[in-house]
C-alpha cells in the first residue's frame, strides 16, 4: 500500500486514542468532499445534513475497526458515507430522480476545492473516460444506491449486462488511476 498522507496518520493515531480533536480534522481536510456526497445521494439537502451527522458518528464509534493495512483512512469514510445514505434511502423508500449521465458524485462547490484530500483530485476526469453506458452503472451503484437488479429495470437492459458493465468500469478506473500514480 502506498505510504498515508501525514494528516491522515495523525487522524487516524487520534481516533484510535479516542481524542475528539481527530473528527475537526476530518472535518477540516474530508469533510467537503463526505458531506458532497450525501447532497448528491440524498434526495434533500435536510436528509443529507443528517446523514452526514449519523455517519460522523458511526467514524467515531468505529474508529477501533479502521484497518490502514486494507484501506485509505478516505476510503473507508467514503463507504461509510454511502452506506449511511443507502440504507437512509432505503428507510424511505424514496430514490433522488436519475440525474443526467454527466452528473458526477466528485463535483464540489469550488468553495471547497482546497479542502479536498489528493487521493480525490482528478478521479471526475477519470470517470469521464469510461463508456457512458459503464459510467452510467457505476454512477447508479455507488452513488445513488440502487442494486445491479434495479439498474437493470431502470436502464432497460438485461441483469447480466449490468454486471459486465459494472466490472468493467470497475476495472478500468483501476488501470487508469494505476497508469496515473505509476503503480
Amino acid at each position: 500500500m502506498s505510504k498515508r498522507p501525514p494528516i491522515e496518520v495523525k487522524i487516524v493515531d487520534l481516533l484510535q486514542d479516542g481524542k475528539q480533536e481527530a473528527m475537526s480534522l476530518i472535518y477540516d481536510n474530508y469533510g467537503a468532499v463526505l458531506f458532497g456526497l450525501c447532497v448528491r445521494m440524498m434526495p434533500s439537502r435536510e436528509d443529507a445534513e443528517e446523514v452526514f451527522q449519523e455517519a460522523m458518528i458511526k467514524i467515531w464509534r468505529y474508529a477501533q475497526s479502521y484497518d490502514a493495512d486494507k484501506a485509505r483512512l478516505y476510503t473507508w469514510m467514503m463507504n461509510i458515507m454511502r452506506n449511511a445514505c443507502i440504507d437512509q434511502i432505503r428507510k424511505n423508500d424514496r430514490r433522488p430522480q436519475i440525474q443526467d449521465v454527466e452528473t458526477h458524485v466528485y463535483k464540489v462547490d469550488a468553495v471547497h476545492q482546497s479542502n479536498l484530500p489528493v487521493d480525490h483530485i482528478g478521479l471526475e476526469k477519470e470517470l469521464e473516460k469510461l463508456r457512458p453506458e459503464d459510467r452510467k452503472v457505476l454512477e447508479l451503484a455507488y452513488f445513488q444506491g440502487f442494486t445491479q437488479g434495479e439498474i437493470a429495470k431502470k436502464l432497460n437492459v438485461p441483469l447480466g449486462t449490468v454486471k459486465t458493465r459494472a466490472r468493467k468500469a470497475i476495472s478500468e478506473l483501476k488501470r487508469f488511476l494505476a497508469r496515473d500514480i505509476g503503480s
